[in-house]
């Protein structure tokens, strides 16, 4: 009986984790074009020295096809704090993932979004 209960319980608690983790990383991704092959597998933030940073990691699982990304800076309210950034290529080959990172380029900046796009 006891031993069921823990069973149930790490499932629960597996389930939660996997849930907010998912729903952190769709709160804070936008994606356009053919992407969906392009998983953030996680999605971080920190600061350093006063500057908001935030890191992602992305694995490809099958499209070989390039895509490109951006930061998106965003204050307390869910305001834009700096103009759109320049696009980055992102080219990972099938089946191999990378750790993108990204500076806010302000003090202001207190949330972000990735944006992903195909090319």
């Amino acid at each position: 009986m006891r031993k069921n209960f823990n069973t149930r319980l790490i499932f629960v608690i597996t389930m939660l984790l996997l849930t907010s983790c998912s729903s952190f990383i769709d709160k804070h991704s936008f994606r356009m074009g053919k992407t969906s092959d392009m998983k953030i597998e996680d999605l971080k933030s920190f600061d350093r020295n006063g500057l908001l940073i935030a890191q992602a990691t992305i694995k490809n699982n099958g499209n070989s096809k390039p895509v490109q990304y951006r930061f998106q800076w965003l204050g307390s309210q869910g305001e834009q704090v700096w103009g759109d950034e320049a696009w980055k290529p992102l080219i990972i080959p099938d089946g191999r993932t990378a750790v993108i990172e990204g500076v806010a380029p302000t003090i202001e900046a207190t949330e972000f979004k990735i944006q992903l796009d195909s090319y």
